[in-house]
């Protein structure tokens, strides 16, 4: 579907934000397939996979956030704000 199949979506064509509009939109997809998994999931699922959701999700979680802030050269807010 894309400009170099049969040009119907061709985010090049969209302007100069070509990188923020399609990282805006992935968000968008991701959000939306995950809200849908979740959805599906049966109601007993998170009380009887507990164990290990908390095993595999929280040192996860835990690892890539220090990895991210590692990788932060400058982790004030003042980089983060525009003035």
């Amino acid at each position: 579907m894309g400009p170099h199949v049969a040009n119907v979506f061709d985010p090049r064509g969209w302007g100069n934000a070509t990188d923020t509009i399609t990282l805006e939109v992935m968000r968008v997809v991701l959000a939306t397939g995950l809200f849908a998994i979740g959805v599906e999931l049966p109601q007993s699922y998170l009380r009887d996979h507990a164990r290990g959701l908390l095993v595999m999700v929280v040192p996860t979680m835990a690892f890539g956030w220090i990895l991210i802030a590692g990788m932060v050269p400058d982790s004030t807010w003042r980089c983060l704000t525009r003035h």
